[in-house]
């Protein structure tokens, strides 16, 4: 055994001390940049102090004279080793052959210490293109994964938190940085008042969570990759995200899922602050409802984005127990249009004879300029000449749908529609082959809503008078995500749209509405040319829709509510519903509003989807009710 050890040492290599030097140099320099720089330390500090003992040994001096001290002579050593030119004023040449030695091993450990801080100096910029080197911040918004939604999420953050003094967002995903930061600073026009932060890792790693300081950001936004077939992966960040924080109640955990399922079984098993959210169900119902109340698309994204006015929660103590119908007459700026109880259940425009318990938050509708103050006394409104309840809501007709294409959404959206058509309504879903499965194709069963599949291989699909459907009232254009680019999905959305207006010119009698979605907002402008109605941005929405969350997770339930079937909802309704007419105040037309069960709002003018929206006005400003104005109301 001891000869088997002896085999084993350094000193036993072929080579002999040649080796064994190599193989402690090696050792050294894998020991990292400070080990080397200790070392180089300690063999100039023995070169200078070798030189200094020699010269008191043999008493002589570099200068050819003065000073003799061991002090002296070992500054005398230190210069020389560190500037090669000291040793040019020596004379004799005992002092000149170990100025000689003394300077040529200064030469030596100062090209190795070059050599050493250069190589330093590359890898630490190699660490930070390759997004490896840690970040130092607090109070910041980490976001964990990559998809389409990135460049739209990034810019609404930035806007929405431009009033902070140092706003840092902080991405983590497993790309290259560089390709990172373009794809982020596509469409980020808002980063002025941020600084956006790119590190490439996984994101269920702890190490890697760690690394964008994850437990001390205020909020952590979980993205699903567009190319995922599940929600594992998000599932599986999530909890590096809870061992790496200690928990799940430090700071807000907005996760993007994709099946409501997951999404439900992982707030229980969390709990705390992760927020699951499925953004494709609230981008259907988003449809379904522009299918309902064409004109409010504006109207939404007013609502939810960032730069218009918000939803806000607020928590007013001076107004417990003042009833809901005083409350919206107390506030002359903002707009209260419901209430968030303590048990999280949101009510949109209770009974005016509702008050808010201790606790309860206001629902507002504000544009975010300053905190929303209510008045003691209420506005007058004493113009308002309101129609004695007038019947606002209209009876629909039969709902002939037809969606082409599919994803995500389809599903919700055909279910959406079921829960508001009337009996004898029926859906379409012509869909690629190529693409998806018939069996893939499950959409919720409704008793007013028959639906029939349509496989239509490379969009030949074409549009078909059923005299037993009925006349097709609306299209739905679904852009497919599965395998393909935003930019190679809205292609063929586009072509489908062009294809179908062809179509439709061919076509007597009404037109029917045509809702088209597209993933890249820069494709908008081709879709309002090719003649789409309406248009849905889904990425675009999706962003929205996380940044409101990642400031208030709250608003979660109000946004659901907000746009559900048989729920209190937005509606665009005429001037002549309220009885109102000429030139009057907003605040007589919230007052004759709230006569006839309303919440007003704000007003779009004109009757098309192209006339500019006002949200949110100060009831003293005035209203020019022209016949063909809308009033934004919450029925």
């Amino acid at each position: 055994m001891a000869q088997d050890a002896d085999q084993d040492r350094p000193d036993r290599l072929p080579g002999g001390l040649r080796s064994l030097i190599r193989y402690r140099v090696d050792n050294l320099l894998s020991r990292g940049t400070w080990a080397v720089l200790l070392w180089l330390a300690g063999v100039t500090t023995m070169v200078v102090l070798a030189s200094s003992a020699i010269m008191a040994i043999f008493r002589v001096t570099f200068s050819g004279g003065g000073d003799r001290s061991w002090g002296e002579d070992t500054w005398q050593s230190l210069l020389r080793t560190i500037d090669s030119g000291t040793m040019a004023a020596d004379v004799g040449w005992g002092p000149r052959a170990i100025a000689l030695i003394v300077t040529l091993s200064g030469l030596l450990l100062a090209g190795t210490l070059i050599g050493l801080i250069a190589n330093g100096v590359e890898q630490r910029v190699e660490q930070m293109q390759r997004g490896k080197n840690t970040v130092v911040e607090t109070g910041h918004i980490v976001i964990l994964g990559t998809s389409a939604r990135l460049p739209v999420l990034i810019e609404q953050l930035a806007i929405a938190d431009r009033a902070r003094r140092d706003n840092v967002i902080v991405v983590l995903a497993n790309r290259e940085p560089r390709e990172l930061r373009e794809a982020a600073a596509a469409h980020a026009a808002g980063l002025r008042s941020s600084r956006l932060v790119v590190r490439s890792g996984e994101t269920d790693t702890v190490g890697d969570l760690e690394m964008v300081r994850v437990q001390d950001a205020r909020a952590v936004i979980v993205m699903a990759d567009d190319d995922a077939d599940n929600d594992t992966g998000v599932v599986k960040t999530v909890l590096a995200v809870g061992a790496a924080n200690g928990g799940f109640d430090r700071m807000p955990i907005i996760v993007e899922l994709q099946e409501p399922a997951m999404a439900e079984r992982l707030a229980r098993a969390c709990g705390g602050d992760v927020h699951p959210v499925v953004t494709t169900v609230t981008i259907a119902r988003l449809t379904s409802y522009f299918l309902r109340e064409p004109g409010l698309r504006g109207i939404v994204d007013e609502l939810m984005d960032a730069r218009g006015c918000g939803i806000d929660l607020v928590e007013v103590p001076e107004l417990v127990g003042v009833p809901f119908a005083e409350i919206v007459r107390r506030f002359g700026a903002v707009r209260p249009i419901g209430l968030l109880g303590t048990d999280g259940v949101v009510t949109l425009n209770p009974n005016g004879a509702t008050a808010p318990k201790e606790g309860d938050r206001l629902v507002m509708i504000t544009d975010h300029a300053g905190p929303a103050v209510p008045s003691a006394l209420s506005f007058a409104a004493a113009a308002a000449k309101p129609a004695a309840h007038h019947e606002v809501a209209t009876p629909q007709p039969a709902e002939h749908l037809v969606v082409v294409g599919w994803n995500g959404l389809g599903a919700t959206l055909v279910g959406s529609v079921g829960q508001f058509c009337s009996p004898g309504s029926t859906a379409e879903i012509a869909f690629d082959p190529e693409l998806f499965d018939v069996e893939e194709i499950a959409v919720p069963r409704s008793e007013n809503l028959e639906v029939r599949l349509t496989p239509s291989p490379r969009l030949t699909w074409e549009l078909n008078e059923d005299p037993e459907g009925g006349r097709v009232t609306s299209i739905v254009l679904l852009a497919y995500q599965r395998g393909l680019t935003a930019g190679e999905a809205d292609s063929r959305t586009l072509l489908a749209l062009m294809l179908l207006r062809q179509q439709l010119e061919q076509r007597s009698g009404p037109l029917p509405r045509l809702i088209v979605e597209l993933r890249d907002p820069g494709n908008l402008e081709l879709a309002r040319r090719s003649g789409a109605d309406d248009y849905i941005v889904s990425d675009a929405i999706a962003g929205r829709i996380m940044t409101q969350l990642a400031e208030q997770p709250e608003r979660r339930q109000v946004l659901l509510s907000l746009y559900a079937p048989g729920e209190p909802s937005l509606r665009l309704i005429t001037v002549a519903d309220l009885g109102l007419s000429g030139t009057i105040s907003f605040g007589d037309v919230v007052a004759a509003a709230q006569a006839a069960g309303l919440l007003a709002i704000g007003w779009r003018s004109g009757a098309s989807d192209g006339g500019d929206v006002v949200l949110d006005p100060h009831v003293s400003r005035t209203v020019d009710l022209a016949p063909d104005g809308r009033l934004v109301v919450i029925d």
